[in-house]
């Protein structure tokens, strides 16, 4: 079938490793957009780290942001659809992190801003390796003194929790004190992170719902990602795109696997999709 919607990733496929988007990735879209093609950013984000030069592109009219918790309307700025995790869950999770005698660095995201704490903005190269993942984690949170506290106060239900670990065996600790509790989905974006969304809030889902409101079908849709949290889109799209330098298990799930983030994988996978020559 016609590819009607295409929702992409941003980090490590999308983006390049600089957190840049390749220029042949935007004459992709600006050639897709030409022929009514729907562009959705399908990211961990929120509306904050949207770049601008991706949102001002002709036919990015929604998005897909906290891996699915919310879905966007850019134009209104309207939320059109959501799945959060309760205040009273989200404060269980964040304490997990608080009480562990592990180095963790935890923010949580309510209202589309990430809300973390002075000690951890300002230490932030402690949980992660390059310049860009830390600039971006210092553009895309806000400081409270008490960010768990700040939940409580604040009473309102969080679109998704982040947390950064040091060591990876710590990580491996916390998942497993998270699977055993339920009303969650717990997924990564980077090797040493770990994102914990309300169950139903997955960047598939959300494609779905999307797609069925803008009255397209699944068959016409395309998804692309690299890691952990692009599992459900990849599968549940019409044509599920792999990064090369992506995990495996989304390589395994693709219906196709294309070039690097750093080798504009997206436009040379639209290209060879949809005839559209950039």
């Amino acid at each position: 079938m016609e590819i009607r919607l295409i929702a992409a990733d941003m980090d490590g496929t999308l983006l390049d490793d600089e957190k840049g988007i390749p220029e042949e990735n935007l004459r992709a879209f600006r050639a897709c957009a030409a022929q009514g093609i729907e562009i959705v950013p399908a990211t961990g984000r929120t509306m904050r780290g949207l770049p601008d030069e991706l949102r001002n592109l002709p036919g990015v009219h929604y998005a897909i942001l906290t891996n699915g918790a919310q879905v966007v309307d850019l134009a209104k700025n309207e939320i059109i659809d959501s799945c959060r995790i309760p205040v009273a869950l989200a404060e269980k999770i964040m304490m997990m992190a608080r009480t562990s005698s592990d180095e963790i660095m935890y923010d949580v995201y309510v209202g589309g801003i990430g809300y973390t704490m002075p000690e951890f903005y300002n230490d932030v190269y402690k949980y992660v390796s390059s310049e860009g993942l830390a600039e971006l984690v210092r553009r895309t949170r806000d400081t409270v003194p008490d960010n768990i506290a700040y939940l409580k106060e604040r009473g309102q239900d969080a679109e998704k929790i982040n947390m950064f670990f040091r060591d990876m065996d710590a990580r491996k600790r916390m998942r497993e004190e998270l699977s055993k509790l339920p009303g969650i989905l717990v997924s990564s974006s980077i090797p040493n992170n770990l994102e914990i969304n309300a169950e139903g809030a997955d960047k598939g889902g959300a494609l779905l719902r999307l797609a069925a409101r803008l009255g397209i079908a699944r068959e016409s849709t395309m998804g692309f990602g690299d890691g952990e949290n692009d599992l459900s889109m990849i599968r549940m799209a019409g044509i599920g795109v792999a990064m090369e330098n992506g995990h495996e298990s989304v390589k395994e799930a693709a219906d196709y696997i294309t070039k690097t983030n750093n080798e504009a994988g997206v436009a040379k996978a639209i290209c060879h999709f949809t005839g559209i020559q950039v």
